[in-house]
């Protein structure tokens, strides 16, 4: 009896894709997470072992037990769900190295939406400034922001998510190979767009997924003032463009496949 019901929930679940969304901070992440489960899962699965999110406060805790950076502590935690023969989602902030994307690509659906670099950099510098956590929060003006390790780490996280390489300082002494590396990474995700052309995004999700995606945008920026005049200081923009060139060529590669 037992044999039975199990190979009647394993035949049950072969129904639903498998999906991991590589959430990406200040991209309209949790919107479209919501919107990708509710597209293609029943809702109960989010109150089981077949939907998971890349958690923080676990990481955290991994992080700081094992003298690990909270990036492994993710990835650690994202090849491990991947490799669960029950799980059919994942979610959350963690990178996609080319290699988990190789091996994993057959049976799991790689999902993500990019945004212009500079409204994501200028949304994630004034959401970290203002936010009630404590965790990566500051409190610098942006000029003095901009000269900082958190600016540059900013400012690369296309190439931090998507290339062979995970730090800024080696990201900007191989610019070239690490635009090749994260552009090539993507080609290789089921789904990957901008959030300029969400429109286009959702008609790949819609297509490659037999179905019709419903998106709701519940975030919003915590000091709208603060970001307006950001965009207008043109001394500041061309900073910020400078910083960001390496993920604008990202950008620009999946927002004009080739």
């Amino acid at each position: 009896m037992q044999g039975f019901l199990k190979t009647k929930a394993e035949s049950f679940l072969t129904r639903y894709p498998k999906v991991f969304f590589c959430h990406i901070p200040k991209c309209a992440g949790v919107s479209l997470s919501n919107a990708i489960h509710a597209s293609l899962y029943p809702s109960f699965f989010k109150a089981t072992r077949m939907s998971s999110n890349i958690d923080l406060a676990g990481s955290k805790v991994s992080s700081e037990l094992l003298n690990i950076d909270m990036t492994t502590t993710r990835e650690v935690q994202l090849a491990f769900n991947l490799n669960d023969k029950y799980k059919k989602f994942i979610t959350g902030h963690c990178r996609a190295r080319p290699e988990l994307v190789d091996r994993f690509g057959e049976s799991w659906n790689f999902i993500t939406i990019l945004r212009d670099p500079k409204k994501r950099f200028i949304s994630e510098f004034v959401y970290n400034k203002f936010k009630d956590s404590d965790w990566a929060k500051h409190d610098e003006e942006i000029d003095v922001y901009l000269d900082s390790a958190f600016a540059r780490h900013s400012a690369t996280t296309y190439a931090r998510y998507f290339s062979k390489f995970t730090d800024a300082d080696d990201i900007f002494k191989n610019e070239g190979e690490a635009i090749e590396s994260a552009v090539d990474n993507l080609k290789n995700f089921s789904v990957a767009g901008t959030l300029e052309n969400l429109t286009g995004w959702q008609h790949k999700f819609n297509n490659h997924f037999n179905t019709k995606i419903k998106i709701d945008n519940k975030n919003s920026s915590p000091n709208k003032s603060l970001s307006s005049e950001l965009y207008k200081d043109t001394s500041v923009m061309e900073r910020i463009n400078h910083l960001s060139r390496i993920d604008k060529a990202i950008y620009e590669a999946v927002s004009s496949p080739k």
